[in-house]
């Protein structure tokens, strides 16, 4: 979704909420600073972030191609943003273990092979199955050669198309967007909130700080946090909770020495009572045990994920970190003059990176949906409306497909049982009936994935359809073949463009050393 801007008026009579109030920083403050600073014109509204500088809880480093056009959106050079962030590129996720033992699944970014007739390419792989339907992603074949999404000299077809994201440290995330906020105007208040002031309506009028002094404000956004600061005063937007269809509930994290090859993708491995991430930053290895603390505790969880990296020496690691994870959303993300965004709003365990994207998409809908200084009562409440709708059917959706990944196990842990049975919601059972039908896929609004995301994981899997859609049947198989073979060496031709990871990376970062020197 682009970033709509306002820039074109003139006066703060034409907005409705003229003052924005953010209430807490880390990456979700700073994101919707970021980009409603960037959209909104300084003359017609003015933002404040209230930032104790204590920041997030830092889970998620890993990122899905949204990103991308959240850095040219904001204007910033990615060799730049690369630098700042100690970034590294991505082009997918590997998922180890999850089916069995040994067994390895991919979720490559972007668009399988080409289309036919429009149509994703899958139901015609259907009919012919010579080779994995995630072979003829260029995404996976460069992971799995080691390459960078850029060519030195032309633009990639991955570069093209956007199919790639970022691994990097989301603590320097939220210092980047802090620089382009500032640079927008954006007030910074470094304190925190003792009180939150409402009107004879229930409205927030206004939240007091610790100084004494206070922001008013005619929107303000919570950021806070599973602390919920502002959504939490409303009790009427209760909390849904998903912890049963997705049962991990704790985290365990350790920041390892950086690797010297440094995996274009991402490695979610099975574990006993969960998974773990391994994601390659420039200056660190970031790794984590997602799991259920109905099956292991903290310390076999920590005993596990050490035993995993291999580390024996308490030395080579950071002590290790315990978070708590909440699953599930609010019922309504906006109530009255509030807007819940980033955990306030809703958390899903980070399997497929989907946090910074759900706060990027809940200030772009934000945006969408913003009301102007002519719009009625009725009206606010029917934008209101839309926006908790598409944000409730991206969130679930999001569950859905991260619960998708435990539903193909065939693991016998208890955890990995357990998971397998966990109850699936109406439209997930509904989208499975379909797919194993035919091979095909309901058309999701504010869908999060496309539907080779999909293909890939449940192909990846050994799930496949009865039989291939009608329409597919209907090609000539010298057709298919000629397609297919031509897919293959498009990809070839891509990959031989591509440096690999490490050289790319390298010339990039070393313009930070040069600038420094």
């Amino acid at each position: 979704m682009a970033t709509q801007t306002f820039q074109n008026q003139n006066n703060r009579e034409n907005l409705s909420a003229s003052r924005i109030a953010i209430v807490g920083g880390g990456t979700a403050g700073w994101m919707t600073a970021a980009l409603l600073s960037h959209s909104l014109s300084r003359s017609e509204c003015h933002v404040t972030i209230i930032d104790d500088g204590k920041g997030g809880i830092g889970v998620g480093e890993a990122t899905i191609p949204s990103i991308v056009q959240l850095v040219r959106t904001l204007g910033g050079d990615e060799a730049e943003f690369l630098r700042g962030c100690d970034a590294t590129w991505k082009l997918g996720i590997q998922f180890c273990d999850w089916k069995s033992d040994g067994q390895t699944a991919w979720h490559p970014f972007g668009q399988c092979g080409a289309q036919i007739d429009q149509r994703d390419l899958f139901s015609y792989w259907l009919a012919d199955q010579q080779r994995p339907y995630h072979s003829y992603s260029v995404n996976w074949a460069a992971a799995l050669a080691g390459k960078s999404p850029h060519a030195r000299n032309s633009l990639s077809p991955i570069a093209a198309t956007g199919a790639y994201a970022f691994h990097l440290d989301a603590a320097k995330l939220a210092q980047w967007l802090k620089l382009r906020s500032v640079a927008n105007g954006v007030e910074v208040v470094g304190h925190r909130v003792r009180e939150i002031v409402t009107d004879d309506s229930g409205q927030i009028s206004a939240v007091t700080l610790d100084d004494g002094s206070s922001v008013a404000g005619d929107l303000f956004v919570d950021c806070s946090g599973f602390n919920s600061l502002l959504m939490s005063r409303r009790p009427q937007e209760e909390w849904v909770d998903a912890s049963e269809q997705l049962l991990c509930d704790r985290a365990v994290t350790m920041r390892l020495p950086a690797t010297k090859v440094k995996a274009p993708y991402t490695t979610a491995k099975a574990m006993s009572a969960g998974w773990a991430w391994d994601i390659p930053l420039m200056n660190r290895r970031g790794v984590g045990y997602v799991y259920s603390s109905q099956f292991v505790s903290d310390d076999e969880a920590a005993a596990e994920l050490q035993q995993h990296v291999g580390v024996t020496d308490s030395a080579e690691t950071d002590t290790p970190a315990f978070l708590s994870m909440k699953v599930g959303r609010r019922v309504n993300a906006w109530s009255e003059n509030v807007v819940a965004n980033g955990l306030a709003a809703g958390f899903v365990e980070p399997l497929e990176s989907s946090g910074l994207h759900l706060i990027q998409t809940g200030v772009e809908r934000l945006l969408k949906y913003f009301p102007t200084a002519k719009s009625s009562q009725a009206s606010e409440a029917a934008l209101r409306t839309a926006y908790n709708s598409e944000t409730a059917i991206q969130f679930d959706e999001i569950v859905d497909f991260v619960q998708l990944h435990y539903l193909l196990n065939d693991r016998d842990e208890p955890f990995w049982k357990a998971a397998k049975a966990a109850p699936l919601s109406s439209a997930l059972q509904h989208r499975l009936r379909l797919y194993d039908e035919i091979g095909m896929l309901d058309q999701l609004q504010a869908s999060a994935f496309p539907d080779a995301s999909y293909y890939y994981l449940l192909a990846g899997n050994g799930r496949l359809p009865k039989r291939p859609a009608a329409l597919s049947l209907a090609v000539d198989k010298d057709r298919l073949q000629f397609v297919l073979r031509a897919i293959l060496d498009q990809n070839r031709n891509a990959l031989r463009e591509l440096p690999l990871h490490e050289e790319m990376l390298q010339q990039v970062h070393a313009t930070s050393v040069a600038k420094a020197s």
